[in-house]
């Protein structure tokens, strides 16, 4: 090789030689671009046998993909740079045209349904708002016939568990394709796909991550239904970065103990919170009162999950801010899945893009609050919520 500064800049130090060492830590692949010495080898890596243009295939979103699907017990699993791109994705997938019909919780996150009427009106294709944790729901769905339903695990942010294996046989009856985002449960709490549904959803900024640095978003499901999501990423660029991907991976080298304790964290912060006069009621499928609590032991298998959220008593926006400034342990903000506790207000937040018609249809009151419970002392958590619903509610 030359010894040309200039050349000696740009080549020396490409490639570590003479180490037969195997990292314990897979390395970060920050490479965009990959190049062979055989033309065959390269004109296969363009056909996405090998690695060689990261919008294409990339390794460090491999593992991840490898460990999700594994986690999720699906064949395989495609990756993106958020949770909105793998809901999208899975809408898009489904070649809908006008005149069909999707069903979404009433009761969900509302992004993603700003999402999916949005997609929905360009498509010419009608969506149907259910609330499908009631006991009709299933027959609701037969009856509507639709190409696709999306449904929540643990809904976002009241809490509710639909039965996902009563839908399930809905959807094979007439023929609809059940996409499931699993976010709240993560794929430590249930394994969707092992339930019924086609796709089981995450968005890996939350529990798979952990630690609130990195977005992302997975799909997991059979081979085929992988396939063209992948084929289509390809082309719309949706790639999770290799540092997020290798971050999340981190994250999901110690997900079932971490969601161990969240779970515990937040079945003691639950009940200490019904203890409370100055709280109406505690959103908790692990609660005997909880209205799912029966089909929650029956679908959650790890645990009843790390949120909880409560109403505070005669409450509106402003008593629900000033609960927000008053935490000391936790912290305001509008994600979760952190080791550290998190707040925020559900209609002002997760629900934020509904109207104010659709918060009232789906029970999302102006007084709730949604609680990602941390990895703290769960007393300390506690004290601090209670401390805080006491200092917001006075006169």
């Amino acid at each position: 090789m030359s010894t040309k500064r200039q050349t000696v800049a740009v080549h020396a130090g490409s490639r570590l030689t003479g180490s037969k060492s195997l990292p314990v830590v897979p390395p970060i692949h920050v490479s965009a671009v990959s190049y062979f010495e055989d033309s065959d080898e390269l004109d296969a890596a363009l056909d996405g046998k090998d690695y060689v243009y990261s919008r294409i295939s990339a390794p460090n979103a491999a593992l991840l993909e490898e460990a999700v699907a594994a986690l999720e017990g699906a064949e395989a699993c495609v990756t993106y740079a958020s949770g909105m791109a793998a809901l999208r994705a899975v809408f898009e997938a489904q070649g809908l045209r006008e005149g069909d019909t999707v069903v979404m919780a009433a009761d969900g996150y509302g992004v993603t349904r700003s999402l999916y009427k949005n997609l929905a009106a360009r498509a010419g294709v009608r969506v149907e708002a259910l609330v499908l944790s009631e006991a009709s729901a299933p027959e609701r769905l037969r009856a509507l016939r639709p190409r696709l339903v999306l449904m929540e695990s643990v809904t976002n942010p009241l809490l509710r568990v639909p039965d996902i294996r009563a839908l399930s046989r809905a959807c094979r009856d007439v023929g609809a394709v059940l996409a499931v985002d699993s976010t709240f449960p993560s794929p430590f709490g249930q394994r969707a796909c092992e339930l019924g549904a086609d796709y089981a959803i995450q968005s890996t900024t939350k529990w798979l991550n952990g630690h609130s640095d990195a977005l992302g978003g997975s799909v997991s499901g059979s081979h085929q239904r992988m396939a063209p999501l992948r084929a289509a990423r390809l082309l719309h660029g949706d790639v999770l970065g290799p540092f997020e991907a290798w971050l999340t991976l981190r994250g999901v080298r110690t997900l079932p103990v971490r969601m161990k304790a969240h779970c515990a964290h937040a079945a003691h912060v639950a009940r200490r919170l019904s203890e409370s006069p100055h709280i109406a009621r505690v959103h908790y499928p692990g609660l005997p009162e909880h209205p799912d609590h029966a089909v929650a032991r029956e679908v959650l298998e790890g645990g009843f999950g790390g949120m909880v959220a409560f109403d505070i008593r005669d409450a509106g926006r402003p008593e629900c801010f000033r609960f927000l400034e008053a935490v000391k342990v936790a912290r305001a903000g509008p994600s979760l899945g952190d080791v550290g506790t998190l707040v925020m207000h559900a209609a002002s937040a997760s629900a934020r893009r509904m109207t104010p018609e659709e918060r009232q249809a789906a029970g999302i009151g102006e007084s709730l609050i949604r609680v990602s419970v941390g990895l703290e002392d769960p007393d300390d958590i506690a004290d601090d919520l209670l401390a805080a619903v006491a200092e917001a509610v006075k006169r």
